[in-house]
């Protein structure tokens, strides 16, 4: 039970303290982006309600392992309602993200392939995400179900880490040719998209892996 509660615990504070960062960058896109299209704002909307379902479903799984079945660990062979309920939400989160992240290598390099690659191994992902939450619910043990689906779960992590690395090198090596200009003020933009799309497209998705593969 160990290996269940801890890292648990300890990835249910990542995700709250993740969580007030999200909040306080959808506060400030809505108070300093107020002329972006509806599109985009709603974009920005659904994501911020759906990781605020996600991170409910997170601190209610915290206070069942935590309070509600203190002493009796064995109640924890199988996952909380709202763990199982947590695993689709952050799978609607990345799928919304990854759409977005393809749409834009789109309309930068005018290529339909490499968005339409993206979107396909997101779709798998998704799916993949989708059909693990089904199983979940009707589990009986969650050793036994780890076990069992662990080839579920890889093509998930794979797929996704596989639209990322696409999207970023994509998006990346667009705005790298684009960099070539004489214009300083346009370089400038440019570098800024350029080290924005390392950080929002690659990084933010590897560190929740490495904390999952270390914990």
């Amino acid at each position: 039970m160990q290996a269940i509660i801890g890292p648990t615990q300890v990835g249910g504070l990542l995700s709250a303290a993740l969580f007030g960062c999200l909040t306080c960058q959808s506060y400030l896109y809505f108070a300093r982006f107020t002329s972006d299209g509806f599109a985009l704002k709603t974009t920005v909307s659904a994501i911020t309600l759906i990781q605020l379902g996600q991170f409910v479903c997170i601190i209610s799984t915290l206070w069942t392992m935590a309070v509600s079945t203190y002493g009796d660990p064995s109640q924890l062979n199988v996952l909380p309602l709202a763990a199982d309920l947590a695993i689709p939400l952050s799978g609607f989160t990345v799928f919304i993200v990854q759409s977005f992240h393809a749409f834009r290598l789109w309309k930068l390099t005018g290529n339909f392939f490499l968005p339409i690659l993206c979107e396909m191994t997101s779709l798998v992902a998704q799916t993949s995400t989708l059909i693990l939450s089904a199983r979940a619910v009707s589990m009986t043990d969650l050793a036994t179900f780890i076990d069992s689906q662990i080839v579920l779960i890889a093509l998930s992590w794979l797929a996704r880490a596989t639209c990322d690395l696409i999207t970023t090198a994509g998006i990346t090596w667009s705005l790298q040719k684009k960099r070539g200009s004489d214009f300083r003020d346009m370089v400038t933009m440019i570098d800024r998209l350029f080290y924005w799309t390392l950080e929002t497209a690659l990084v933010t998705r590897y560190l929740p892996l490495f904390i999952d593969c270390f914990l």
